[in-house]
């Protein structure tokens, strides 16, 4: 095929010599179809990979807090080390024990706060992590 053929074509005829080149030209077109159609088959996968990543984040709850959420994260840096408590937060919120509850477990699990101590009047102690912090300093809150 092409340059070889042309050299060849000035060359005395072997048979063998040529057919073993026929079937060489063959699988090299063969090679290169396949190619083709590997680097198609690999577009659409990788097609098929962004398009997958799009539903797992879709499916992948954020952590979009909601207004009660924030303002908990906010009433931790006010009150200091010693009111951090689930029992002060429900005092001064007037918000049912049960829902504070509720929010300030949602905050552990999605790692803005940690829960440590636990006094027997005031309930859990809740602390900020840097995940917390780094929330509140983008938000010009702390």
């Amino acid at each position: 095929m092409g340059l070889i053929d042309d050299i060849l074509k000035g060359l005395p005829v072997n048979p063998a010599l040529r057919e073993q080149i026929t079937q060489l030209n063959a699988q090299k077109a063969a090679a290169e179809t396949e190619n083709a159609i590997l680097k198609d088959d690999l577009r659409k996968l990788n097609a098929e990979i962004v398009k997958l990543k799009k539903q797992i984040e879709d499916l992948i709850p954020k952590d979009d807090l909601n207004e009660i959420e924030m303002d908990l994260l906010q009433r931790v840096v006010r009150y200091g080390p010693d009111n951090q408590y689930v029992g002060v937060f429900t005092q001064d919120m007037r918000l049912q024990r049960q829902r504070i509850e509720y929010h300030l477990q949602r905050l552990v699990e999605t790692g803005y706060l940690e829960s440590g101590l636990y006094d027997p009047d005031f309930g859990d102690h809740y602390e900020l992590t840097q995940k917390a912090r780094s929330l509140l300093i983008r938000e010009g809150l702390l």
